[in-house]
């Protein structure tokens, strides 16, 4: 009997101090994210970066017209062919893009959710809005020239009890996913771009 409960005792401890590394992670990688938060994106109001539990921010560069990166970004019907965490996506309303207003249907993280997007500036920033119990999330996008390509921004904020536990079993995840959304974005548009260039001479 003692056995067990000593075993007892020593998982319990170990829980506890996995939970407390994994909540200490949680907060130093937002403070992390937050440090690098763009002014350029238009947050609804409560889900602006410093009065949310959880924060990332990502971003690359592309070497593509802004335009062509756009079109990727809206046509979000299209976003599992080369976007692996998303799928079974719907545009409601017959739309066959994303647009001011519009919500979506789909699953990321394998998570069904239902998104609205609320912040629409073509060619230059797109967010989108979740508003459930326990989960609020705002996930924006922003395109900057630059170098001839353009510099993606995507930063997304989120609050709630669901966000926070979702943040501590897996404090990395929205970053590595926005990295690999960005990635496919990256080697989508580049392709596009370039097959859809003249060549020399033309």
């Amino acid at each position: 009997m003692k056995n067990k409960m000593k075993s007892f005792l020593a998982a319990g401890v170990a829980l506890l101090c996995a939970s407390a590394a994994s909540a200490q992670e949680s907060g130093r990688l937002s403070a992390d994210f937050l440090k690098q938060a763009t002014p350029l994106i238009h947050w609804p109001k409560g889900l602006e970066p410093h009065r949310v539990d959880v924060f990332v921010h990502n971003e690359g560069w592309i070497d593509a017209p802004p335009e062509v990166v756009w079109k990727n970004l809206v046509d979000a019907s299209q976003w599992p062919t080369w976007y692996s965490n998303s799928a079974d996506v719907q545009i409601d309303g017959g739309h066959k893009e994303l647009a001011q207003g519009v919500s979506f249907h789909w699953k990321t993280f394998g998570l069904p959710i239902v998104s609205t997007v609320d912040t629409f500036t073509p060619n230059r920033e797109i967010g989108w809005s979740v508003h459930k119990d326990g989960f609020d999330v705002h996930h924006a996008w922003v395109l900057v020239p630059e170098r001839g390509g353009v510099r993606v921004i995507t930063e997304e904020s989120q609050k709630g009890a669901d966000a926070i536990a979702f943040r501590l079993a897996q404090p990395n995840a929205m970053y590595d996913g926005h990295d690999w959304w960005l990635s496919a974005l990256k080697a989508r548009t580049e392709r596009t771009a370039h097959l859809a260039a003249p060549l020399p001479g033309e």
